[in-house]
């Protein structure tokens, strides 16, 4: 049974030029609060059958509210007339709502949509009546809505001490505290969020229950959304589940929260996801402190203070995407569709004046232009990049359970989020060249052909590119040693502070050993005696073979004694920097043999130790040039390779990565490390800093970089 057929079943006494003809009417349903605007009276409107908010000048929005759909025209007219004292004629008030009609603001009841969807031509119903592909856009799929106001209601009801002054006090404190062991505790942070990103040793379970958070902490602060508009007078008809960039969000209407709010309330409304966020952070925060490192608890909430901490700050805060930042500056400039608008105009000025296309471009005022094109322009490239973050994300999450294979999943998501894009560039291109398209043909001749490819060729023949291979580091001294006391003894003296440069052969400390002591005593005391009998022997004639022989191993134990005496005196073995820390803490212990008392080392040459797959290890070659990026520090240093190792070995796990030896499994590659030597003249290098560093080999042409790629892939996937 067709839509027609439908229509004349329901409705066999109602003709259907009758209902075409009725008269418009406001939505029952409709909210709204007048609000000062730059001084003029105006009127926030929300119309639920339309879904959107409209602002009319306060005279329009009386006369729309004697809409009805029994008035006629005329009717209308004459009311407004005697209610202003001014004639407002038939034509104006039909001009004023078919004005309205365009943006679909009256309210029509089932009958009339069905009448109306008859009026349109056969192509205008297909398109009417074909549902929208919620997967069409990645970065926004919205899945149908349900309506939480009641419950909002009831839980509202019960938590109004959240907008009292006690509880934003305790919050902000809480708050607080958060900053405080963040910063104190960065280091572990960063790893933490370095092994999430890169998803290693994580399991199924730990999935599950990451997303299960993630769900979690969405949903607290949507609700947080319709809490606050339901603060402030507004309902909540709807609340639904979306994706946003494929990771989970909810979506909370709060329009009629804008309609009823004042600037600051609308502020607030916006804000009270992300407060919520910073709350639950606060919570989240002491739990991941205090919990053993490596547990499920301690993984959950470093996970929720990454949701509501780094990541709330990246995206909620961020006004380059649409989440409450965009929204809360978009209210603050009073340009609700910024981004739009923004794209729009910057993408229609580049075709117009760059590839010199035939498109309008939107008018704006000239104030507004250059902010325009540097927010498409910062916001487009912030999108793109959490896009090629989320593709990378889902490559390494693959690579935890299949290494060989992780790039596939990875290309895969990259194609799927990309795809529209994608599609609206072979759109751009194909118009292009349908607009170009004589000049191309004719500038295309055999003889341009000819020198386009030799040119093209000339250019991938071209070594312009360096190949190169990164790694992450520990720096160390190049040169360094440990002092060690040869002798036991008792720390009596210390010379040295932590840090301080010394000369080789300087004192370090002294120790103490009576009965060392005593001995060189003893052995000096038969020394003397020895070598007197010796001359006594010599001048007797007597004895004097034994004296010889007695005064030569008095001699030989006297200069053991001394030997061990000096020991007692720690000397540097190298010149260089004091590394061991409170070194003066050791002052009245006792060291035995062998015990090491401090470490120094020559800071003038660091070594920064790389591992580099097998894979990689054709590109680099003792001698070559790197680079070097240390975390914490903005500048780069220049190094050189000194060794390439000749046999494979295990890579030195960084701090908070787990081996895997234990497991059994055999080793997917096998890794060489390759030294690179850093001069440090000034000291500003310390042992322990990391960072990554970056080795250049030698130079290749494009062409043959992408034969060398053809060639591993096949090696290494295929064959």
């Amino acid at each position: 049974m067709n839509l027609t057929r439908a229509l004349e079943v329901a409705l066999p006494d109602i003709p259907a030029r009758k209902l075409a003809e009725s008269y418009p009417r406001l939505d029952p349903g409709t909210t709204f609060r007048e609000h000062i605007e730059e001084g003029r009276p105006m009127v926030r409107i929300y119309v639920p059958c339309v879904g959107g908010m409209f602002t009319f000048e306060k005279q329009e929005w009386e006369l729309t509210q004697l809409f009805d759909g029994k008035r006629s025209y005329e009717e209308i007219a004459e009311l407004y007339s005697q209610q202003k004292g001014i004639q407002y004629d038939v034509e104006m008030v039909r001009e004023f709502a078919a004005s309205l009609e365009s943006s679909d603001f009256w309210y029509k009841t089932a009958q009339e949509k069905n009448i109306q969807l008859m009026q349109l031509s056969r192509e205008e119903r297909k398109k009417k009546l074909k549902k929208k592909n919620i997967w069409a856009d990645l970065s926004d799929v919205d899945f149908p809505a349900f309506n939480p106001d009641r419950f909002v209601t009831w839980v509202h009801s019960k938590t109004r001490f959240i907008y009292t002054p006690w509880f934003t006090i305790v919050s902000v404190i809480a708050v607080l505290i958060t900053v405080g062991i963040t910063v104190s505790h960065w280091p572990e942070i960063r790893q933490d969020t370095a092994d999430f990103y890169t998803f290693a040793k994580r399991t199924w379970v730990d999935v599950v229950l990451l997303y299960s958070l993630g769900m979690f902490v969405v949903g607290l602060h949507e609700f947080a959304h319709a809490h606050a508009c339901k603060h402030y007078g507004g309902r909540v008809p709807a609340m639904g589940f979306a994706l946003v960039y494929l990771l989970p969000a909810f979506f909370t209407d709060t329009t009629e929260g804008f309609v009823h709010a004042t600037p600051h309330q609308r502020l607030i409304i916006s804000f009270a996801g992300v407060w919520s966020e910073m709350v639950l952070c606060a919570i989240a925060t002491p739990i991941w402190w205090g919990t053993p490192p490596g547990t499920l608890i301690h993984n959950g909430a470093h996970f929720i203070m990454m949701m509501t901490g780094m990541m709330s700050l990246i995206l909620n805060w961020n006004p380059l995407i649409k989440l409450d930042g965009y929204y809360m500056l978009a209210d603050l400039v009073g340009i609700p569709n910024l981004k739009e608008d923004s794209t729009e105009y910057t993408s229609a000025w580049v075709k117009k004046h760059i590839w010199q296309l035939p498109v309008e471009v939107p008018y704006l005022p000239k104030q507004r232009r250059l902010g325009f094109v540097a927010y498409a322009l910062i916001s487009g490239l912030y999108s793109y990049t959490v896009l090629y973050i989320v593709a990378r994300f889902a490559g390494n999450f693959v690579r935890n359970f299949s290494p060989e294979w992780g790039f596939i999943p990875e290309i895969g998501v990259a194609f799927v989020i990309f795809r529209s894009r994608i599609r609206l560039l072979g759109n751009f291109m194909k118009f292009l060249y349908l607009d170009k398209k004589d000049f191309i043909q004719a500038w295309f001749t055999p003889r341009h052909t000819a020198m386009a490819a030799g040119v093209l060729g000339i250019l991938m023949a071209i070594p312009a590119w360096k190949e190169s291979v990164a790694g992450k580091f520990v720096l160390e001294p190049v040169n360094h040693a440990a002092v060690r006391a040869h002798v036991p003894g008792t720390v009596s003296k210390i010379y040295v502070r932590e840090g301080e440069q010394v000369s080789q052969g300087s004192s370090l400390a002294t120790l103490t050993n009576l009965p060392l002591e005593s001995n060189l005593n003893e052995a000096g005391t038969k020394l003397l005696l020895a070598s007197a009998q010796a001359k006594e022997a010599a001048l007797n004639y007597q004895g004097y073979g034994n004296a010889l022989m007695e005064r030569e191993r008095s001699t030989k134990q006297f200069g053991q004694v001394s030997a061990m005496n000096a020991a007692l005196e720690l000397k540097a073995p190298i010149s260089g920097a004091i590394l061991t820390p409170k070194i003066q803490e050791q002052l009245g212990a006792y060291l035995k043999t062998g015990s090491e008392f401090l470490e120094m080392a020559d800071l003038t040459q660091m070594r920064a130790r790389i591992y580099i797959s097998e894979y990689e290890l054709y590109k680099i070659h003792a001698g070559e040039t790197a680079r070097l990026q240390f975390d914490g520090v903005l500048r780069r240093r220049d190094g050189q390779v000194s060794l390439v190792s000749a046999r494979p070995i295990e890579p030195l796990k960084m701090e908070g990565e787990e081996s895997d030896s234990g497991s059994g499994a055999a080793p997917l590659h096998q890794f060489y490390f390759v030294d690179i030597v850093v001069q440090n003249p000034t000291h500003a290098l310390r042992p322990g800093m990391t960072g990554v560093a970056r080795v250049y080999g030698s130079r290749r042409s494009l062409g043959g970089m992408m034969l060398e790629e053809i060639k591993n892939f096949w090696g290494r996937k295929l064959w």
